[in-house]
């Protein structure tokens, strides 16, 4: 709920924006404040957010032992 996709030309992600409000709220408000944050002051609510990640790490090789 509180992740935000910015998409670039052709549609696909570009970046992700991470933020939440102060109190708990609905998931269906959690979407309506941040539509209107970010149509309200869009460059303010960025400077805000937290980045994340589009592309999950790589995964560690796991190696097992044979004992």
């Amino acid at each position: 709920m509180s992740n935000v996709l910015e998409l670039n030309e052709e549609g696909q992600p570009k970046i992700g924006w991470c933020f939440v409000p102060e109190r708990s709220l609905a998931a269906g408000d959690v979407m309506l404040a941040q539509k209107i944050a970010l149509e309200t002051d869009e460059m303010a609510v960025l400077a805000l957010a937290n980045t994340i990640p589009l592309k999950p790490p790589p995964l560690r090789q796991v190696v097992r032992r044979v004992y």
